[in-house]
């Protein structure tokens, strides 16, 4: 009875989810005007869908709101959700200092309101601010905690949020696999998480699917870069300046594939996006881009007008990275027009900047380009002393890496031992936690049951390989009772020396997600179970495990059969189609 007074209650406290508005009313022109009419959540929702996108329009609405509450005060969840809206958009203008006083404050409202589930959403704006502002410890240590959070009370959209920064923050650090792995868990739970019960703030899935390609772009692999930039353009969260820059990275992309036609076509596509874009933090950021794009298409006039309203502008906004980096492609068109001094002249200035910065990722970067113009014109001597430049600042560059993976390890160290005896279970929580306590008693129960009815005498070997099977036909039910999606994957490792087996196994357990189960099926063969996965989400895994099968070459191809669960299907039924599926992969490769 308790708990179901609680239930009423939480019923009551807590705001329902409103039906998305259309696109057409989010790119309208009277956006602003047509969202003062709605009531206060409706316009918090539209606000959400369009602070990435239109940051102007999302900060007059918030002004709005704000002004209006002196005079009719919203709700504690109103409150907190529009404050928490404020924080995200100052993000968008550049404000860091300001987003992060505003995530602290807006952090300790929540726990003083007991609405500790809108924690990690503060902390995650306060983590983006110092990521931008290259504070990686109070970065990575936001990111960790905002995510233990998350989890413990069922926030998928913070869940996603974070998991979003970590895998930017395993990009910086060149952890790609991890990077990729976080970002595929974050698109697996996307659609949960826009059935959340009391929205707080859901990035967009085009954001999660471009920031894939951009993994995949880092690693050289266009094909797949190409694959979600396309899924992230064709996305309907894709509007607005995310469109410009989803467009621009098509275009970057199809300049490694060599494809000049596919170039142009995109290159249109910009400069027909960006003239809705009002913020001037934005037209430097896409000025910047398509710098480069005119730089590789041979366009140089228009590569360094652009570049030089891209410089004035972040100057103006005072981000000197920005400005650093933005010299650089400067420097490129400079020497693409043979103006060699104004080029080294720049690009001694900004490795004078990066030195004092102690940016020596694009020191070492910087060094290079001159070593390669003194190669080029045989004055070997100069070309050789800006090699040894670049080799210390590859060097410094190393050690800010390693660094940088400690201070991620102790960021996580930190948030697992993060004391929690002063976190009460709050309004919004107990009936989860009453639900979970009920839970782990049957459980225990019928646990005891079963001990007290099992059957002894098994062998060891019977005993795994008994266990192992009932492990499998557990995930299959759970899958279908959940009406989830699960696939199977099955490989062929007889090419793989027995002693190499466990080393193989640790290496493919580093690649998969925690929900993942491997299993030895055989002495020949792998089983790999993958909840909550579609048949293209298994497909980008089989791409992740060729990587770490091809650590053990062999002379022939090794093909992983993949299978898709359907409600009828069993275990075995699942196992023959994978073979199937496997085999159908070796006939053509027969053929030839």
């Amino acid at each position: 009875m308790f708990g179901f007074v609680l239930g009423l209650l939480i019923v009551s406290l807590a705001s329902p989810v409103t039906a998305q508005v259309s696109q057409a009313f989010l790119i309208a022109q009277d956006v602003v005007s047509n969202t003062q009419q709605l009531s206060v959540n409706e316009q918090l929702d539209v606000i959400h869908d369009i602070n990435t996108q239109r940051s102007e329009q999302a900060k007059i609405l918030i002004e709005g709101l704000e002004q209006q509450s002196l005079e009719q005060p919203l709700s504690d969840v109103q409150t907190l959700r529009l404050r928490l809206l404020r924080c995200f958009n100052l993000l968008e203008f550049g404000h860091f200092d300001q987003a992060i006083t505003l995530s602290t404050q807006g952090e300790s409202a929540a726990k003083e309101l007991k609405y500790d589930a809108a924690r990690p959403y503060f902390m995650q704006c306060g983590a983006t601010a110092y990521q931008s502002l290259g504070n990686t410890l109070q970065e990575q240590l936001l990111t960790e905690e905002a995510l233990r959070l998350a989890k413990r009370y069922s926030e998928k959209q913070a869940i996603i949020g974070s998991l979003y920064l970590r895998s930017r923050q395993n990009t910086s650090l060149e952890n790609y696999n991890q990077s990729i792995e976080d970002l595929r868990i974050g698109l697996d739970i996307y659609d949960e998480a826009e059935q959340q019960f009391q929205p707080w703030y859901l990035l967009p899935k085009s954001y999660l699917q471009a920031e894939i390609s951009n993994v995949f772009f880092s690693m050289g692999d266009f094909e797949e870069a190409l694959h979600f930039s396309e899924d992230s353009y064709s996305d309907i969260s894709s509007f607005g300046k995310t469109k410009v820059t989803v467009t621009a990275n098509l275009a970057l992309i199809h300049i490694a594939l060599n494809d000049r036609g596919k170039v142009l076509f995109y290159l249109k596509k910009i400069e027909q996006y960006s003239t809705n874009l009002n913020s001037e933090r934005d037209s430097a950021n896409f000025s910047a881009l398509l710098a480069i794009i005119y730089l590789n298409i041979g366009n140089y006039d228009l590569a360094q007008q652009k570049a030089l309203f891209s410089i004035e502008l972040f100057t103006k906004y005072q981000e000197p990275i920005y400005v650093m980096r933005i010299k650089r492609t400067l420097a490129k068109v400079y020497f693409a027009q043979d103006k060699d001094n104004q080029a080294l002249t720049l690009l001694n200035e900004i490795i004078e900047q990066a030195t004092e910065l102690k940016q020596y990722s694009d020191l070492e970067e910087f060094n290079q380009i001159i070593s390669e113009y003194y190669a080029g014109k045989q004055q070997f001597e100069s070309a050789y002393h800006y090699q040894i430049q670049r080799f210390n600042a590859a060097k410094q560059a190393n050690n800010k890496l390693n660094n940088a993976h400690f201070m991620q390890y102790k960021a996580r160290l930190s948030a697992q031992n993060e004391p929690s005896i002063d976190e009460k279970p709050t309004t919004n929580n107990i009936n989860q936690s009453l639900s979970i306590a009920a839970l782990i008693i049957l459980l225990l129960s019928v646990g005891l049951v079963l001990f007290l009815r099992r059957k002894p005498l098994h062998t060891p070997d019977d005993s795994k390989e008994q266990s192992q099977s009932q492990i499998i036909t557990a995930m299959l039910n759970n899958a279908k009772q959940g009406h989830y999606q699960l696939s199977l994957l099955l490989i062929n490792i007889n090419h793989i020396r027995q002693v190499d087996v466990p080393n193989l196994l640790q290496q493919l357990q580093l690649t998969l997600r925690e929900q993942d189960q491997l299993f030895r099926h055989n002495l020949d063969e792998l089983i790999i179970i993958l909840p909550h996965t579609s048949a293209i989400g298994a497909t980008r895994v089989v791409h992740q495990i060729e990587t770490v099968l091809n650590l053990w070459p062999s002379d022939t191809k090794t093909y992983i059969g993949v299978a898709s669960l359907q409600q009828l299907d069993t275990f075995e039924g699942l196992m023959k189609k994978a073979v199937l599926n496997q085999l159908s992969k070796m006939k053509p490769q027969e053929n030839q």
